[in-house]
């Protein structure tokens, strides 16, 4: 393969399959999934329509990838999954902790509670909404009544894609966001990774 198209191969992965299941890769857009016990499940999906893309080239990409982190890391980072469908790549990975998801993607990203999170550094310190199951839907939340419950989850993370956490959403930060379950909320910002707003999940 010509040199051009493994330069466009890497800005491919940069720019979002590696930002980065049964029912997990139903999904139809990026999907990062937030278990019970603090792993991690990521579901990328990735048009593929370029001519110069290679599945056989770009999977040996995310595999050397992966041997090259969990040898400092053991083995926290595991490919479950690769598939090219349609003109669209679907790349399935399990991370052992959020902190193998944020240092292997480059994004930034936490799960704990809420007052885990202030230890952390996190500051809370912009606009929420409640969400709610009655017709008049979401209601402003002032970031202090969030903060009395400290014990609630938090997913904290800076990136255009889906959460699904292990539980009920209850609160979310406006900017760019869109609860599309009672477990899902849809980060739409536009722009790459880096330029995506800090996005707060609230949930328990």
């Amino acid at each position: 393969m010509r040199k051009i198209a493994g330069i466009c191969l890497s800005v491919f992965f940069c720019m979002g399959l590696l930002s980065g299941c049964s029912q997990q890769t139903d999904v139809e857009t990026s999907t990062v999934f937030v278990e019970k016990k603090g792993s991690i499940v990521s579901v990328d999906v990735e048009k593929f329509d370029k001519e110069y893309y290679d599945a056989e080239e770009l999977e040996k990409y995310i595999t050397e990838r992966i041997e090259v982190y969990n040898k400092t890391s053991g083995d926290a980072v595991e490919k479950s999954s690769f598939d090219v469908e349609e003109d669209t790549a679907k790349l399935k990975m399990r991370y052992q902790s959020f902190e193998d998801y944020a240092k292997f993607n480059g994004i930034e990203f936490f799960t704990g509670t809420v007052v885990a999170a202030q230890a952390e550094g996190y500051d809370f310190d912009t606009e929420f909404y409640g969400v709610s199951e009655k017709k008049d839907g979401q209601k402003d939340v002032n970031s202090k009544d969030i903060l009395k419950e400290d014990n609630n989850k938090v997913v904290v993370i800076k990136a255009n894609v889906d959460v699904k956490v292990d539980g009920t959403v209850l609160y979310v930060s406006k900017q760019d966001t869109k609860v599309t379950a009672k477990d899902t909320v849809s980060i739409m910002g536009e722009g790459a990774n880096e330029e995506a707003a800090l996005t707060y999940i609230i949930y328990n």
